[in-house]
């Protein structure tokens, strides 16, 4: 008996502490569900954040004749071995920028808020000999400041002209955009802008802006016809009429899994110049206007992009064979002479120079492997615009204007995952001048764009 007591006793003492065990874990879960468990949340993320990115361009140019930027001179060669082309290698187009991000949604401004430096090196070069070329100075593109509150956005700083958005694709031209110099404008100007944007992954697309930029043009009479006679950096025709430039763009598209499938836009811009007659110190004014479109269309594998225009003294800085600039009617004291500083005209009506221009590109292939692409660009003014005007006063002014520009390309684009791009291009530009002289010039380039 004491030996089956015991065995029981022992057999009592090891159940006891288990059904405890078991009790207190079962009041512990008792406990918890009954009691409010405060969980430690993760650390939010901060609300601002920095975001690199560009690309590095090495473009390999092959010209057929003399020159380096497809763009016939009005006095090339008349022949021989001079006048043979070259070949260059070329990392200017390489861009790096920066962009940062706020959230300032629950603070005082209740706006995102995001700012973008961006940067290329086609500032030029600190000298003339061809080692220079590999030199090139960094330039400033874009440096704006951005307050969006949902689909409203307000834009403070140096961005892209509104108008002429729309850019063909291409790697060889990408700082100087494909058809540049016959038909696409281009350039950037210090501006305050405001845009609204409903941009749905289906469905319709809307986008509208509006901006007071700087009235920047670029006159070749501006020295002669400004105060001081000495040209500085701040008195172009444009800035001296106290009158920002105003630009607009609506834009329609219609998207399907968020990508583009169709877009129509329409633009226009106006801006008003100053001239200043040197012997009556009395001021000319003129206005430049210019009103224009552009589509996108992408159906399968089939992209269609273009873009037309008609202006009136529109030479919108940074674009090279744009619209033909502002002339002038002057009335000389020395027929067939120029005004200079012996030679003091007085000026005596203001005229703007018309033309019309536009662009188109087809591109054909599947987005992710290659595109195969051709296009032509071109932009013309009419010959009687110059009559009696500064631009044929003497014969280097006659044999440098350039009544049109036509330029047609072809090219092979591919596509070595996300990042890499790799073409093979070729342009032709064709040049018209004043002087009834027409000069055509071709570039062969093998391209590499690695993107990050």
């Amino acid at each position: 008996m004491r030996s089956i007591s015991a065995l029981g006793a022992a057999a009592l003492l090891a159940v006891v502490p288990a059904a405890a065990q078991a009790q207190s874990s079962s009041q512990e879960v008792v406990v918890k569900e009954n009691t409010t468990v405060v969980v430690k949340e993760a650390p939010k993320p901060s609300p601002v954040t920095f975001t690199p990115y560009g690309f590095v361009v090495l473009n390999a140019f092959f010209n057929d004749s003399l020159g380096n930027r497809n763009y016939p001179l009005p006095l090339p060669c008349s022949g021989g071995a001079a006048c043979e082309g070259n070949i260059l290698f070329d990392v200017r187009q390489t861009r790096l920028g920066a962009r940062l991000v706020f959230d300032d949604t629950a603070g005082w401004t209740k706006a995102k808020l995001s700012a973008l430096v961006e940067v290329d090196f086609q500032g030029g070069f600190p000298g003339t000999v061809s080692s220079n070329f590999y030199s090139p100075v960094i330039r400033l593109r874009k440096a704006y400041a951005d307050a969006a509150w949902g689909g409203f956005t307000l834009r403070v700083g140096q961005d892209d002209h509104i108008v002429s958005l729309l850019r063909p694709v291409s790697i060889a031209y990408i700082a100087n955009p494909l058809f540049q110099f016959a038909g696409t404008l281009n350039g950037r100007a210090p501006m305050i802008e405001a845009r609204y944007d409903i941009n749905p992954k289906d469905g319709i697309a809307f986008n509208a802006q509006v901006a007071a930029a700087s009235p920047m043009d670029q006159g070749v009479f501006d020295a002669l016809l400004a105060p001081p006679a000495t040209a500085v950096a701040d008195v172009g025709a444009g800035n001296r009429s106290r009158v920002p430039a105003f630009e607009g763009r609506v834009a329609v598209a219609y998207k399907t899994g968020g990508k583009k499938f169709a877009e129509l836009a329409g633009w226009g811009g106006i801006q008003k110049n100053r001239f200043v007659s040197p012997a009556t110190d009395t001021n000319v004014d003129v206005n430049s206007y210019i009103f224009g479109g552009d589509m996108t269309l992408n159906v399968w594998m089939v992209n269609v992009l273009g873009s037309i225009y008609s202006a009136k003294g529109w030479d919108q800085p940074g674009s090279l064979g744009a619209s033909q600039g502002i002339a002038l009617t002057v009335t000389r004291p020395t027929p067939g002479s120029a005004c200079s500083a012996t030679n003091i005209c007085t000026i005596t009506n203001a005229s703007a120079i018309p033309a019309l221009g536009g662009w188109f590109q087809v591109l054909v292939g599947p987005d992710d492997l290659f595109k195969v692409y051709g296009g032509w660009g071109g932009t013309q003014s009419p010959f009687s615009a110059y009559t009696g005007t500064l631009f044929d006063a003497t014969a280097a002014t006659r044999t440098a204007t350039r009544l049109q520009n036509f330029q047609w390309a072809a090219g092979l684009i591919g596509y070595a995952g996300k990042n890499w791009r790799f073409s093979a291009e070729y342009s032709r530009a064709t040049s018209y001048f004043y002087t009834g002289n027409n000069f055509s010039q071709g570039q062969f380039s093998l391209n590499s764009q690695l993107v990050f």
